[in-house]
This record gives C-alpha cells, structure tokens and sequence, in this order.
C-alpha cells in the first residue's frame, strides 16, 4: 500500500511540472529575422548549476564569461548584421524555470584569461520579457549570461552565448 502511494504521488508531482529532471535544460538562443538576416540559433553553453532531481543533487562552477576563449565563444554568436534583433531563450529538456535574469559584458573583455576587477565588474543588466530580450544594435559586441531559477526545487543553472553587433 505504501508503495502505491508513494509511487502516485511521485508521478503526480511529475506531472504538474515540480520534479526537475537529472540535469539542467539546455539553453536554445534564436536570433529573430529581419530583412536582410536570417534567423539565426545556437545553444548556449552552460555555466555553474546547483540542480536537485529525484535522487540527485549537484553543485557545478564554471569558467566566468570572461574567462571563455575566443574560440568557445565563437560556437554561441550570433551576428546583428547592423541592426536591432529581438533573441527568444527557449529552454529544452525539462520544464521551464521561473525566473529568469541576464546581464551582458562588453565582448572585448572575454580574453579566455583573468580579467581585472573592473572588468568582470562593469556588467550591464539586460531586461529580460517573458523569455525575449530585445537588443539595440549599438555597435558594441556583447557577452550574455542567463541566470534562470527553479526555486520549488532550489535549484539554478547559468548559460552564457555573445552577440556581435557587425556580421560574419
């Protein structure tokens, strides 16, 4: 009888979304297209995590974005081509968190070494609407970092993707 129960409440708890999965959702970064440019995606990579699923929990770190290579980032750019863009995160593989907070850098600070101080601390927040951040093409290339939330579990996970303001 107790096995019933607790296997019933198991899948209940599945089913309305409250168990996460054994690892965090990948991160799906579409660039919307405009004339001229056409839509464009990458998966972001994925920074430091703290995750709790059935039987498991976990603690992650991660290279800072700064820290990344040129040739990491390279895999996860996307290209404005000169004008706005308006980029949907799209996160796969388990149920949406929620919430989510982003923040950029100034991509000429990502070396793949230590940057200084005043660099990691000079991040700008970014707004973040439902799952789209809308970017002004400003000429400035830029690093993003994702921080999303599942607080039911207490758990978070960090992405991190650049976008450049010219084209390829």
């Amino acid at each position: 009888m107790k096995k019933v129960i607790v296997i019933t409440v198991i899948l209940a708890l599945v089913v309305c979304g409250i168990i996460l999965s054994w690892s965090p959702p990948r991160l799906n970064v579409r660039l919307a297209a405009t004339e001229g440019r056409p839509v464009q995606r990458v998966r972001a990579i994925q920074g430091g995590a703290s995750w709790t699923g059935i039987g498991i929990a976990f603690h992650s770190d991660s290279p800072h974005p700064l820290q990344l290579s040129p040739d990491e980032l390279a895999a996860v750019t996307l290209y404005l081509n000169g004008v706005d863009g308006e980029i949907r995160l799209a996160f796969r593989g388990g149920f949406p968190p929620t919430s989510v907070y982003a923040v950029r850098w100034r991509a000429e600070y990502a070396t793949g070494t230590q940057p200084s101080s005043d660099m990691f601390e000079s991040w700008e927040s970014v707004e973040v609407d439902g799952r789209t951040i809308r970017i002004s093409n400003d000429g400035e290339d830029y690093i993003y970092e994702i921080a999303a939330h599942w607080p039911i579990a207490n758990s978070f996970a960090s992405y991190t993707f650049r976008v450049m303001s010219g084209s390829e």
